[in-house]
């Protein structure tokens, strides 16, 4: 039998189940414009429909077994890793510390852009970037939305991936996403390889090695001298162990239009198989005049994405971030942002999903200039700090821990 105690209490337990008390968050609750009372996720449509994922996470709470697999969508707010790094331990920390593989990652480095401090790359040989979100940009991209391509007949990356206590994640199957039929990829030879296999049918080839290893060093040759060039695409790093892999995707100025740019979408993702997809975009598809937003279109794209995201798991659940309320060229409060929400809350309906209204949690239009103030926010009024970013991923930490609570409840025997 479990005792629900309240929402914050949720893992008292008696039985055979094992006791856990979640991570402790202590907000401070001195910034009077936002809306504490506010956290917490809305569910539209069929509840039901999250039973599967919420179902997944009891498992893993009370028996220590099974596999929550979580990707995260969204813009620059992704890319950087601030925000998901610290949702990533708030999540593990909520089952008893049962942290799976690292997942999804894309050594953004070897594209010459911003990367999570939780992944470090270090290579040779020259290589360009080519990202979703820029029009003049035009690629043949997979899942994560950016390439890194380098046309040298000799080159390597290494890179390895830490969590929050600076402990590197162990890999025993590392899946390469990549093009580039002239060339050669293999680990380096201090890594035993176990077997491999090219997968034609998603463009990656499958790595599994004799012992897990915590730094993954490859080497790159072309094998004849026709012109070509090697394409990185994104890497799966496994483990095979049970708890959460938090999986994030995300593009500088990313919009839901960039990922409708991502021909092996539809290929790549079965590696992911989310279980739950929490979309955070749409701050670049609102960064336009509010005469010039399309609140129609914006409606259809997602439409789209989550038709693509269904092809792979029929029961995924879907979790909305309402934009943060930005500034328009930093001159204005971006009203678009409203009209943003109420699409989110249209497709919440339509989809059965749960929407996460930061918009008004933040303190509704204009109140990013507050954040700034104090502290928060940066100077350009689109993007948070560090502490921001973290007070926002304990507060969408406590909303799940709150929503979970509440699915317990509902479904325990009194």
């Amino acid at each position: 039998m479990i005792c629900i105690c309240g929402t914050t209490t949720w893992l008292l337990s008696t039985g055979t189940s094992t006791p856990h008390q979640p991570k402790a968050v202590l907000l401070d609750r001195s910034h009077s414009f936002i809306q504490y009372d506010l956290n917490k996720i809305d569910f539209y449509g069929d509840k039901m429909v999250w039973d599967g994922f919420f179902m997944k996470m009891n498992q893993l709470v009370f028996s220590g077994e099974g596999h929550v697999s979580i990707l995260h969508m969204g813009g620059s707010h992704v890319q950087a890793g601030t925000l998901t790094d610290r949702i990533r331990e708030n999540f593990v920390t909520m089952v008893d510390g049962l942290e799976a593989e690292r997942g999804f990652i894309f050594p953004y480095k070897l594209a010459g852009t911003n990367s999570p401090s939780s992944i470090r790359t270090k290579f040779t040989g020259a290589w360009d970037g080519c990202r979703n979100a820029l029009s003049t940009d035009h690629c043949f991209w997979g899942m994560s939305g950016i390439n890194a391509t380098t046309c040298d007949s000799v080159a390597s990356f290494k890179i390895w991936c830490f969590n929050h206590d600076s402990l590197n994640y162990y890999n025993s199957h590392v899946r390469v996403f990549h093009s580039g039929d002239n060339y050669t990829i293999e680990p380096d030879s201090a890594i035993q390889v176990w077997t491999s296999k090219r997968r034609l049918d998603m463009g990656a080839t499958d790595f599994y090695f004799a012992a897990p290893v915590d730094t993954l060093s490859f080497n790159i040759y072309r094998n004849d001298s026709l012109p070509g060039c090697f394409v990185m695409q994104g890497i799966y790093l496994g483990e095979n162990r049970d708890g959460i892999t938090y999986n994030t995707i995300g593009v500088n100025g990313a919009g839901t239009y960039s990922y409708l740019r991502c021909e092996m979408l539809d290929e790549q993702l079965p590696t992911i198989n989310p279980d739950l997809v929490i979309f955070g975009i749409g701050v670049n598809d609102a960064n336009v005049p509010e005469e010039n937003f399309d609140a129609r279109k914006y409606e259809l794209r997602y439409d789209s994405l989550i038709t693509q995201i269904k092809g792979v798991n029929p029961d995924v659940s879907f979790l909305f971030i309402t934009n943060n309320d930005t500034y328009y060229q930093k001159r204005y409060p971006n009203r678009n942002a409203m009209k943003v929400q109420e699409v989110m809350v249209k497709l919440a309906k339509k989809h059965s999903a749960g929407v996460y209204d930061l918009f008004d949690i933040m303190g509704g239009l204009g109140s990013i200039k507050e954040w700034q103030n104090a502290g928060l926010a940066q100077s350009d009024k689109v993007h948070l700090t560090r502490d921001g970013y973290r007070l926002q991923a304990d507060m969408m930490y406590l909303a799940m821990r709150e929503a979970f609570g509440n699915y317990l409840y509902r479904t325990t025997p009194k």
